[in-house]
């Protein structure tokens, strides 16, 4: 077993030699077994002698005289991808903007009418004897259920415009090829 795992690590010294990718030292110490030892002497002159049978085997395939020609004219038959503008559709966009400018500016308008914009003990609604708005009774439990399942049906509806939109262009895209 010594002997095998001995006769591969030669091996493969040798060949990092031959091929030039052992050290300097390395280099040195191979080249010294192989001047004096003839096992190494000997398995040198196996591998040198494979390594040039390989290398006069082997020729450089040259691509034919068309090669490029064919690759710019595939490269010309490829439909080139629409801009990124047709994929994103302007009014989705809108929407979404629309909807987190409301919530912003309702959500601050609630802030504001329920501050307390002094130290006083009453509040500037209660000395001009505003009505305080109550909408606890609006933001129950079944008013955010109606208001969830209300952008559920949204949010299905506008992923059902985007796969349309997404199958409608890749059969677009098969029709073109054929």
């Amino acid at each position: 077993m010594e002997q095998i795992d001995q006769s591969e690590q030669m091996e493969m010294e040798l060949w990092e030699y031959i091929d030039g990718l052992c050290s300097e030292a390395d280099r040195q110490r191979i080249e010294a077994l192989i001047n004096s030892d003839k096992l190494w002497q000997q398995k040198f002159e196996e591998i040198t002698e494979v390594n040039s049978s390989l290398a006069s085997a082997m020729e450089m395939e040259q691509p034919s005289m068309r090669f490029t020609k064919n690759v710019m004219e595939a490269v010309a038959n490829v439909n080139i991808a629409p801009a990124t503008k047709k994929y994103v559709n302007s009014s989705i966009v809108k929407g979404i903007a629309a909807f987190f400018i409301i919530s912003i500016v309702s959500l601050l308008g609630y802030a504001l009418a329920n501050a307390r914009w002094s130290n006083e003990p009453l509040g500037i609604a209660e000395k001009l004897n505003i009505p305080k708005v109550d909408l606890s009774p609006y933001f129950n439990s079944s008013f955010f259920n109606i208001i969830i399942g209300i952008n559920v049906v949204l949010g299905l509806i506008i992923l059902d415009l985007v796969m349309r939109k997404k199958n409608n262009s890749e059969l677009e895209k098969q029709v073109d090829t054929q």
